[in-house]
Parts: C-alpha cells; sequence; structure tokens
C-alpha cells in the first residue's frame, strides 16, 4: 500500500511538472533587425535642344542639373532611353543616331552613310522592351526607304526593315509587333521576330504622333487635322476618331486610363495639352502651355512637339518651340493631379524631344 501510495505521488508531481513547463514562458530571442529600405531610383527627363546637348532634368525638384548636359552634335530630334534607364539613343538631323551612357556621358554616333552627301533622313524611333534593339526611321529617296535595326549591345546597324517613306516608329509592349506609320498614310505592323512586315492599315492622314495602350490592344495617332485615330490592333482597323485633341505628339499613362496629346488652340493662339479618358475616348480638359501671344504686334506663341510622362504618371514634360533660332529653350512641367504648370529653361534653342527614364 506504501508503494502504491509513492507510485501515485511520483506520477502526480511528474505531471505537475510538465505543467509547469508548459506554463514557463519560451526563452527571449531577440527580434531580426527590420530591412534596410531599398533606395528608389532616381527619375529624370532627358530633353535635346537644337544646341546640340542632351539636358537632364530632375524630375523631384524640376532643376536642370547643372552638369547635366551632354553634347551629341547640332541638329539633334528624337530621343529614347532604355528600360534599364542607362542609356540614350538620339536621332540627329545630320544623319547619324547618338548612344549615350548615361553614367559616364560617353556619347558613341552611329552613321548611316559616311558619305558626307548622304540624303538620309531620320524620323521616329522606338526601343524594344528588353533594351536589346533600337528601331529608327529612315528615309533615302535614293538608297531606299527603311526602318533600321540597331543592335544595342553593339552599337552598330544589325538589320534593315523595307518600309516606303516611314516617319513614326512604336512598339507594342510586348515587343512582339513594330508599327511604322508613313508619309503617305498607311500603317505597317512587323513582326519583330524576323523583322517582316505582316500587314499594313490604311489611316485617315499621315501620322505625326502614336502610342499603345499598356495592354497593347489599341494604337492613338494623331494627324495634323487634330483628330485622334483609335486603332484597334486585334481588328487592325480604325473603331474611332476623337475630332480637336491635337496635332502633336502622345503618351499614355501607365494604367491607361488617359492620353496626354500636344496641340495649339487656335483661338487663343496657345500651347496645350489635351486629356483624353481612354475609357470612354472623350477630352475630359486641356490644359493651357506658354503665354497667349499680345494683342497688338505679332508675338509668338509655344508650339508644343512631344510629351513624356514619369512612370508614376504623376508629371508630364512638353518640349517644343517658339519659332526657329529661338534663344532660349523651354520645358513646361506638368503635375497631372493639380495641372499645375511649371516653366524650365533649358539650353540656348529649341527643345526638341524628350524621354523619361529611371537610373
Amino acid at each position: 500500500m506504501h508503494f502504491q501510495r509513492f507510485a501515485v505521488r511520483r506520477t502526480i508531481a511528474a505531471v505537475i511538472a510538465s505543467g509547469l513547463a508548459l506554463l514557463a514562458p519560451a526563452p527571449v530571442t531577440a527580434a531580426p533587425p527590420p530591412p534596410k529600405p531599398q533606395p528608389q531610383p532616381q527619375v529624370y527627363a532627358y530633353v535635346t535642344s537644337l544646341d546640340g546637348h542632351v539636358y537632364v532634368i530632375d524630375t523631384r525638384t524640376n532643376k536642370v542639373l547643372a552638369l547635366g548636359t551632354t553634347a551629341v552634335g547640332g541638329g539633334p530630334e528624337r530621343v529614347a532611353v532604355t528600360p534599364d534607364g542607362a542609356r540614350l539613343y538620339v536621332t540627329n538631323a545630320f544623319k547619324y543616331v547618338s548612344a549615350v551612357n548615361i553614367a559616364k556621358k560617353s556619347v558613341t554616333n552611329i552613321p548611316y552613310d559616311k558619305s558626307e552627301l548622304s540624303p538620309d533622313l531620320l524620323y521616329g524611333e522606338a526601343i524594344a522592351p528588353d533594351g536589346k534593339h533600337a528601331y529608327v526611321a529612315v528615309q533615302n529617296p535614293f538608297h531606299g526607304d527603311k526602318v533600321s535595326v540597331i543592335d544595342t549591345a553593339t552599337n552598330q546597324v544589325s538589320a534593315s526593315i523595307d518600309v516606303d517613306r516611314p516617319d513614326e516608329v512604336v512598339i507594342n509592349p510586348g515587343g512582339k509587333r513594330l508599327y511604322v506609320s508613313d508619309s503617305k498614310g498607311s500603317l505597317s505592323v512587323i513582326n519583330t521576330t524576323d523583322n517582316q512586315v505582316i500587314t499594313t492599315i490604311r489611316l485617315n492622314e499621315p501620322a505625326n504622333g502614336m502610342a499603345v495602350t499598356p495592354n497593347g490592344k489599341r494604337l492613338y495617332i494623331t494627324g495634323n487635322s487634330g483628330t485622334v485615330s483609335v486603332v484597334n490592333l486585334a481588328k487592325r482597323k480604325i473603331v474611332r476618331t476623337i475630332p480637336g485633341v491635337g496635332t502633336g505628339g502622345l503618351t499614355i499613362s501607365p494604367n491607361g486610363n488617359r492620353a496626354y496629346v500636344v496641340g495649339v488652340d487656335n483661338k487663343k493662339r496657345q500651347g496645350k495639352v489635351s486629356v483624353v479618358n481612354l475609357k470612354t475616348d472623350t477630352v475630359t480638359k486641356t490644359i493651357p502651355i506658354g503665354d497667349t501671344p499680345p494683342d497688338t504686334g505679332s508675338g509668338r506663341y509655344f508650339l508644343p512637339s512631344e510629351v513624356a510622362l514619369t512612370p508614376n504618371g504623376e508629371s508630364a514634360y512638353v518640349v517644343g518651340s517658339y519659332g526657329h533660332a529661338t534663344p532660349q529653350g523651354t520645358v513646361f512641367a506638368i503635375n497631372t493631379a493639380t495641372d499645375a504648370v511649371t516653366p524650365i529653361t533649358v539650353g540656348a534653342g529649341d527643345t526638341m524631344g524628350v524621354a523619361v527614364g529611371r537610373l
């Protein structure tokens, strides 16, 4: 009996000890340190000027960086930035493309013909989403019109695509289709895998600017009439037109909800940016750009030509001209939430092209 009582006591003691162990607080361990915040890539606007330079604007402050200019030679026009933000490709009126290493500020000029008498004229350009190729529209009445394909790894022309009188060039977000308008009013659809023209789409007029929606389903095109044509890329035809929008360049917001189209308000004689709701394809508002000229005299007003948006869609940058031989260039920065417009003095000539990229 004594032995049984002792065994029971041992069992009860063991159970109590186990329960106390379960109730005991766990050993304190140090919490892992919070992850260090990763620096966010800075966003810059790159602007070409007829004074022969590319100017860099800090989009946080809208200030032109004091040491941010890069000489690319007289006559720079269009500019495009690679997806990684490391390089620029600048078309030049003097028949070459400048490949700019942004960090090093080094420039490699890619000529199309070493002859000084070459009649090459360079127009629109686009860079593939993977950054491996740049596409440039080239018109040459003697040696043939084409779209030149530049291998960005070597900065050499690696292929040519025959397109008659090409001007504007845009590539879809997937990188598989290149769209090239021509000065006759047609649109060539090109397979970038083999650089072959798949089909052509008839437009209402020659294009002045083109942009593809982020989902790759529609293409918006401006022309001299001020009407924007909406192309359904699956149906390969114009499905809608939007009158009275603008005649210049255009860009589409990253979320695909809005388009920003530059043009001129002829009644006020003033530059403008039209904001288009892409769900309804209607102009929701117009933002004036630059001053109106005085009633007396022949005052000049700003003629916008191109527009680019920051990756977050919060700021737009508009370039253009007050007329040939403008002694001072101007860029207009637009806060897309408030429509506030900030003029930025840039260089010593007309501002021609603009692109925005992270670095």
